[in-house]
């Protein structure tokens, strides 16, 4: 791997069976939190997870999401195992983050997903190679692929099913979600809000309207600001030509990609690779 990659992966941890035991208290962990993102796969048995503002009770097969910064615990009721991955999502390529997006609206709570048996493990063999992958002694370009690959399947699967197990009440809300997927898969080609507008039966009034009221900013805007973010990862992570680093996150001009870098960064991409390092 070369000098500037860096693991998305800070650690990764595997429970031993243990249950709550009231008189003392085992299996009660306190409230903490971390600066990484935690993504756990409980493989036996069942308890709770726990933040300020929700109780949450999980079982084998549950994959939960836990943002950085939240304070959090959890106590298992029934002995259970699982694996937990401690990662930092702004080290994932753009298209990988669509969970974790600044203005979700859940930004800041437990998210749990209920996984079918071939799903849970599905999810389960990503994480032993993900496990395997990041404890070999030798890594190399190929070592950090296989990993991101095995992670991303990983999310995608707790995407799918969160969705598909959530009736979503709010139309308007599932779909700005539904446009906002399609931005992160689809950010770095030449996507239009037109486009975008025809697919959910929308006028582009109305839907840069609807977006720009949940998310803050534009759809063009979010879009510009997901390619800049991917040309940030690429200038750190890889001896990408610059101008191949433009083209590759969507944009058509390399003019125009120095234009928008600068006016967000105040530096060239040069000199923002070269401090970066």
């Amino acid at each position: 791997m070369g000098n500037r990659e860096k693991s998305f992966v800070v650690s990764m941890e595997r429970f031993k069976p243990h249950t709550f035991q009231a008189g003392q208290g085992e299996g009660l962990f306190m409230s903490h939190s971390h600066e990484y993102d935690e993504l756990t796969l409980i493989l036996e048995g069942d308890g709770y997870y726990s933040s300020s503002e929700q109780n949450i009770k999980v079982a084998s097969g549950d994959l939960i999401l836990i943002p950085s910064g939240l304070h959090h615990g959890f106590v298992c009721t029934k002995p259970w195992k699982g694996v937990s991955v401690h990662f930092l999502h702004d080290q994932l390529p753009v298209h990988c983050q669509y969970l974790f997006h600044e203005a979700e609206s859940e930004s800041q709570r437990i998210r749990s997903s209920h996984l079918h048996a071939d799903d849970a493990r599905w999810v389960e063999i990503c994480f032993y190679q993900l496990e395997k992958e990041w404890n070999a002694e030798r890594k190399t370009i190929d070592t950090h692929n296989i990993m991101r690959i095995a992670f991303e399947t990983a999310l995608l699967v707790f995407q799918r099913n969160r969705e598909s197990a959530v009736l979503t009440a709010d139309v308007h809300h599932g779909v700005i979600e539904k446009v906002l997927k399609e931005i992160h898969s689809s950010y770095h080609t030449r996507i239009t809000v037109n486009e975008l507008a025809a697919r959910h039966f929308l006028s582009e009034s109305n839907l840069r309207k609807k977006f720009t009221e949940s998310i803050g900013v534009s759809p063009k805007q979010y879009i510009i600001h997901l390619r800049l973010m991917e040309a940030k990862r690429l200038l750190q992570q890889s001896n990408k030509a610059i101008d191949s680093i433009a083209s590759e996150v969507g944009f058509t001009s390399s003019s125009r990609f120095y234009e928008f870098f600068i006016k967000s960064t105040g530096v060239t991409p040069f000199e923002w690779r070269k401090q970066s390092q």
